[in-house]
């Protein structure tokens, strides 16, 4: 390959990439008409080559970072996003916890209600028992001192009875001995010996 076809093969290829980035080719004259041409001599030819490849090479760079930032920005924004609905459904969450909470405490408020109303219903209870205990005591105590105060007419009257029976049986033997030394003194008639 000459070295001229070897600068048209690059500028072939400068073409190719101003293409690729959507810009005009520029086109290779091959004319030996020069008059409307402006002509570069090789090396300035060779630095356009260059500085042409670089300015599209860091385009396309800065493309490709441009594309990348969207990208990223577009990630962003989803996760931005994302982390929205995941407030939203936290905030959701707590507040439905929050109602939880406030049905809870409420149902604690009224067990608690409730069971200082057993209590106290229980506490009368025990009052009212305590006073039937202590009535029903004071009646037993009535009652065993009636007992006790029957006992002691029970046993007074057996030694009254006791006593009367000794001293009806003394009663008859004293009889029973006055009649008899009567009858001794007494002379027998005849109807007595009959």
């Amino acid at each position: 390959m000459t070295e001229k076809q070897r600068e048209e093969a690059e500028w072939e290829n400068i073409n190719m990439l101003l293409m690729t980035h959507g810009l005009r080719p520029l086109s290779l004259v091959k004319r030996t008409d020069l008059k409307d041409f402006i002509i570069f001599d090789k090396q300035s030819s060779q630095k356009m080559r260059h500085n042409l490849k670089t300015l599209v090479e860091e385009t396309e760079c800065q493309q490709k970072m441009i594309q990348e930032l969207i990208e990223t920005n577009q990630q962003l924004k989803n996760e931005l996003q994302l982390e929205k609905c995941r407030a939203v459904d936290q905030e959701q969450r707590a507040n439905d916890l929050e109602q939880i909470m406030e049905s809870v405490k409420a149902k604690i408020g009224e067990l608690e209600d409730e069971s200082l109303n057993r209590v106290c219903q229980q506490q009368n209870k025990m009052k009212d028992l305590q006073k039937e205990h202590k009535a029903l005591q004071a009646k037993c105590q009535h009652y065993k001192r009636k007992r006790m105060e029957q006992q002691e007419t029970i046993a007074s009257l057996q030694k009254d009875i006791y006593r009367l029976t000794m001293e009806e049986e003394e009663r008859i033997i004293t009889q029973n001995r006055v009649f008899a030394s009567l009858c001794k003194r007494v002379p027998h008639t005849v109807l007595d010996r009959q």
